[in-house]
């Protein structure tokens, strides 16, 4: 049942808040004053930009969007990309985005209704503008409720209670989940038929830009009809509305409709893969290359959240910087596993594709530098993760789980095997010298023959420890994303957030192009699509490219290069979700990290592999619950609408 009506109750709209528009917040205005001026209809837009749910830098899963604290828990630390200190096992998110996305919808089809009327005022190219940018931005909104929710509310008027209706006109019943994508494809259509090619000013969107968006809400669309196995119905008097789940049937439609939004901003020319710092066969170029799109404008930018110093900041380096170059404040909660490191090429690995630290003779690889086991991985394996001994800040980041004293003429057995579940301080070998935290890290010297010569810290300047504490708990460090020039506080970061590039869009058309060909849709060629797509991404990055068409040959290896290129980016946890694969990969899941330890007689390090180590109890354990592929819908909707059906198992 579609009720496209929405509870508004005062006329009078409050502006609390100002985005990248450079125009001033305005507080309780009336509505000739909201709508009859540019000015007022542009704070307006200002106020609904800052309220999209963007899970940027200041997303913080436990507590909801633009939230201002320090942020110990990450989304990383949900899917295997990383292990966190404060993220312990399986997680969700411990907010409900329902009240805040319908009085975001509220204030859109405020705008929607009442705009028209002033468009002489306002001059009739901008309000259409605006009205797109609405259009836009109620979509943005609907796709953060389904893609949680499944079928929601489906509002797209303003009606005032108790004026208009009576109380039961405000308990709505859900619409269908596939009525809520299809209203998320018409209101971006509207949005791409109106905006300009050229944004009106930074930090608003454009035709190309909800293109994007649109890719991504219909590759996630076609995915639900494809893989979820969700048939949730509600009788709604007497009509069956099926709440969560899509017809199969549907899957194509979708998918096409992704493929064509991804093309359109393709042939439009306006973006590209950033290259200018890029060099063929010049590895350290073409990390380089990498790092700085993150932190600077570039042509890659399609929808950026704009961070500076004057109207906002965050605190992501706060939360993820090595303990040894932190200023005070949080740090090291993104520590990023050997089960991710190794999807990238050119890391050694063994017949199961694992990383190979281990010799024919059973013994340890030895380096001189932990840094050579990764010599001819892909670039952009270098400028995602900080490994040990790589240089930040002008500074040898020293992450070292421990050193070891013992003869190593004849090779270095390993000191655990890799399915051990233990700490590394139960291992009893007299040789392992190990710190127990970092304020207990004692020196180790070199040479056992001369106590007063040169020494080492068992833990170098970040850890890994054996107990509970600040310092790194994986091995490694994230290096997306991460300022060079490091903060002087926990909250001054000003790194803009990249929402959308161009890169998605370009994984976005390939994986819906692989769909398409598996699923005989006729039209383009698509499997040559997603195979120049995904080389020209693997080529950027300092990968190995595919050979020929025929080389893909299963849709793994397009999701695998999308967790590559997109991650840490809060993109992996909904891709798992929306392939429903989460509870394939995290079913009493042990995630493995990166231990270093260096060998005083061979003066070389050797990497150990193990699974995350206990702390504290903590046992990092990860089953997800399939429950919440969809997430419940808050008591308290639930308790004040006897229409609003729970999600299953809830």
């Amino acid at each position: 049942m579609k009720l496209k009506k929405i509870l508004t109750i005062s006329l009078l709209i409050t502006i609390s808040a100002c985005t990248d528009l450079d125009i001033a917040p305005i507080n309780v205005l009336g509505e000739d004053d909201v709508y009859g001026s540019n000015d007022g209809v542009l704070s307006n837009m200002a106020r609904i930009y800052s309220r999209l749910p963007i899970e940027d830098f200041k997303y913080y899963y436990p507590s909801g969007f633009n939230f201002s604290g320090t942020q110990y828990k990450q989304m990383a630390c949900l899917t295997g990309e990383a292990v966190g200190r404060d993220t312990q096992g399986a997680d969700n998110e411990g907010f409900a985005y329902w009240d805040e996305g319908y009085s975001e919808i509220r204030d859109i089809n405020t705008l929607l209704e009442k705009l028209p009327a002033y468009a002489s005022e306002v001059g009739e190219v901008e309000a259409n503008i605006y009205l797109a940018e609405a259009h836009f931005a109620r979509a943005f909104t609907y796709f953060a409720l389904v893609k949680r929710y499944g079928g929601v509310p489906l509002v797209d008027g303003t009606i005032d209670y108790p004026v208009s209706v009576d109380i039961e006109g405000t308990r709505l019943f859900r619409d269908s989940e596939e009525a809520i994508w299809d209203f998320i494809a018409a209101d971006l259509d509207t949005a791409i038929a109106t905006l300009p090619e050229f944004s009106p000013a930074r930090g608003r969107v454009n035709k190309y830009v909800a293109a994007a968006f649109k890719s991504r809400a219909m590759l996630y669309a076609g995915s639900i009809a494809k893989y979820n196995t969700v048939n949730e119905v509600q009788d709604q008097n007497g009509t069956a509305v099926r709440i969560c789940g899509i017809p199969a049937a549907r899957a194509n439609d979708y998918f096409q409709a992704a493929y064509d939004a991804a093309k359109l901003v393709v042939e439009s020319n306006q973006y590209a893969l950033f290259k200018d710092l890029w060099k063929a066969d010049d590895p350290m170029a073409q990390k380089e290359n990498f790092e700085y799109l993150f932190l600077n404008e570039t042509s890659e930018d399609i929808f950026v959240k704009y961070y500076d110093e004057t109207n906002a900041t965050h605190d992501f380096d706060q939360s993820v910087q090595p303990n040894q170059t932190k200023t005070g404040g949080n740090d090291s909660e993104v520590n990023p596993t050997v089960d991710f490191i190794e999807m990238f090429d050119g890391i050694a690995k063994d017949e199961n594709g694992r990383f190979d630290n281990i010799d024919d003779s059973g013994h340890y690889n030895l380096f001189d530098s932990p840094l050579d086991a990764f010599a001819n991985a892909e670039p952009r394996l270098r400028a995602t993760v900080m490994l040990p001994m790589s240089t930040y800040r002008n500074q040898v980041i020293e992450i070292r789980r421990g050193v070891w004293t013992g003869d190593a003429s004849g090779g270095i057995l390993p000191l655990a095997n890799e399915g051990d579940i233990g700490n590394c301080n139960e291992l009893t070998d007299p040789d392992l010298h190990l710190a127990s935290a970092l304020g207990a890290n004692p020196p180790v010297p070199l040479n056992p023959g001369d106590p007063n010569g040169e020494t080492m810290n068992s833990a170098g300047a970040n850890g890994p420890v054996s107990n509970w504490d600040f310092g790194n708990i994986g091995g490694v460090y994230l290096r997306k994303y991460l300022s060079e020039e490091g903060v002087t506080n926990g909250f001054n970061s000003t790194q803009s957030w990249k929402e959308i590039r161009y890169a998605e869009v370009l994984l976005n058309q390939a994986e819906a192009a692989y769909e398409l060909y598996e699923g005989g849709a006729s039209g383009d060629n698509y499997l040559s699509v997603a195979y120049n797509n995904i080389n020209s991404i693997r080529e950027r990055a300092g990968a190995n490219l595919l050979t020929s068409e025929g080389e893909l040959n299963t849709i793994d290896i397009v999701r695998t290069e999308r967790r590559k290129e997109l991650a840490f980016e809060n993109k992996t946890y909904w891709d798992l979700k929306r392939w429903r694969i989460l509870y394939e990969e995290q079913n009493n899941r042990r995630f493995r990290i990166l231990n270093s330890f260096y060998s005083t007689d061979a003066q070389q390090y050797f990497l150990s592999v193990k699974f995350q180590e206990p702390r504290a109890g903590f046992q990092y354990i990860f089953t997800f619950d399939t429950r919440y592929y969809y997430q419940p819908i808050p008591a308290s909707e639930i308790n004040k609408n006897p229409n609003c059906q729970q999600n299953p198992g809830f």
